[in-house]
């Protein structure tokens, strides 16, 4: 548990900011990192929060996404809406073991959106897994605090019991996005990707490694084979 982060990005109101500490607190939980808020913790944060002050206290604010992400070697994203890279989520019940698996050994995120949008593409493309709290079809918009206390619970519950697992010692979310970045110029280079259709595919390519789980060496492939493939573009351009 010590190794789980709820981090909230772009939060409006000072009340969610609270109200998700004391979820937190209730459940366990007790790292909370404030990714580029639009507001400051308050009076009104330390009335929500309850018993979850220390929380609030102890609580980490980074002025953007990307710095919030320091450290952290496995991001879960939340989402309410489907459709699109969206429909790669799952239940949050269905990947609690994986999260828990992971969190023994290395820092992992679970990722919630500002309460009027959500997560937007570029915050999902950052996510390795994705969840969907299952809700009925007319109402799939859930209070920010509420989100919270539903995920923590769940991960309290599915660390009641777990058999033992294998988990592989992922890649840094840094090393992650350097080779996605070193991946798209190469297979621009190649005119496998074309600029027009590049970050839909880009998008495509990283739930496919997302789902693979990453780790340093495999990174290290795939940014051999990008350079390689860069070299060769190059090479065929100075023939030609």
């Amino acid at each position: 548990m010590e190794n789980i982060a709820i981090i909230l990005a772009g939060t409006k109101h000072p009340g969610n900011i609270g109200s998700a500490a004391r979820a937190m607190f209730n459940m366990g939980l007790n790292q909370l990192v404030l990714a580029a808020p639009q507001c400051s913790i308050n009076e009104e944060s330390y009335r929500m929060a309850k018993s979850g002050r220390e929380i609030l206290n102890s609580a980490k604010s980074c002025r953007s996404l990307k710095s919030a992400l320091r450290g952290f070697r496995l991001l879960v994203g939340t989402t309410g809406k489907s459709g699109g890279y969206r429909a790669a989520a799952h239940a949050p019940r269905s990947l609690i073991p994986r999260i828990l698996s992971h969190a023994e050994r290395q820092k992992v995120g679970i990722l919630f959106g500002p309460e009027d949008t959500g997560l937007v593409d570029e915050d999902l493309r950052l996510c390795q897994l994705l969840i969907r709290i299952p809700t009925q079809h007319k109402a799939n918009s859930i209070n920010l605090a509420q989100a919270v206390m539903i995920v923590c619970y769940e991960i309290l519950m599915g660390g009641l019991k777990r058999e033992p697992v294998r988990v592989p010692r992922l890649a840094s979310l840094v090393q992650i996005e350097a080779m996605y970045d070193q991946l798209e110029k190469a297979l621009l280079d190649i005119g496998f990707l074309q600029p027009q259709n590049a970050r839909h595919m880009m998008l495509n390519l990283r739930q496919l490694f997302g789902r693979a789980e990453l780790e340093p060496s495999d990174v290290g492939i795939l940014r051999g084979i990008a350079r390689q493939i860069a070299w060769y573009a190059t090479a065929n351009r100075q023939k030609s």
